[in-house]
């Protein structure tokens, strides 16, 4: 992550150390666990490598973006940036192409946060002036309505079923794929399995 990102209800920028107690708290989920590929069980050292060395080489990688996802509004925190509620990245393909990859802690879900963060950081991978990509590929495991409905909300065609399309730790699941170009309509889109 280069550039901060904003919305009226959310900050979108760097994850940091102080990150790590929320990352680790967020990441004992079952339902995050299974959908997204952290390891389980989910150990405190993991959160302090995302939060440390992960984090840190987003901040100067040309191969992916990272943004740790902040509300905005309430009261201010004594030291430091607000807290977390979630995370999304793009992990940078050849030609103008960037995957999507995101998850909020389970208190903030249902809330359009989501959506929201989404639509952000397209508008920035979109920009001739931001990241200038052409396409945005998502992925998620078949039955992830949460992802898909974030994804459809945003104007991504659904392609369909990727068999054994996602590693998730040591094995391989089906996945629901779908693209946004540039140039698309940014309104839902028909023909997604929901």
């Amino acid at each position: 992550m280069k550039t901060v990102l904003r919305t009226d209800r959310l900050a979108l920028g760097p994850v940091t150390i102080a990150d790590t107690d929320r990352v680790f708290e967020y990441c004992q989920d079952a339902e995050l666990q299974a959908c997204v590929p952290v390891p389980a069980p989910y150990k405190r050292s993991d959160a302090e490598h995302f939060t440390g060395t992960y984090a840190t080489d987003a901040a100067t990688s040309t191969k992916f973006s990272l943004w740790a996802i902040r509300l905005t509004g309430g009261p201010a925190p004594q030291a430091g940036p607000r807290p977390l509620v979630g995370v999304i990245e793009l992990r940078f393909e050849p030609l103008g192409s960037a995957e999507v990859g995101f998850w909020l802690g389970a208190e903030h879900r249902g809330k359009g946060m989501m959506t929201e963060a989404l639509r952000t950081v397209a508008d920035f991978a979109f920009d001739r002036e931001g990241l200038a990509l052409t396409r945005l590929h998502w992925q998620c495991v078949v039955g992830n309505t949460a992802s898909a409905i974030v994804a459809q909300r945003n104007g991504f065609q659904f392609e369909g079923v990727t068999r054994g399309g996602l590693p998730h730790r040591d094995t391989r699941l089906d996945a629901w794929t779908a693209t946004l170009l540039r140039d698309d309509a940014r309104e839902p889109a028909p023909g997604w399995p929901l």
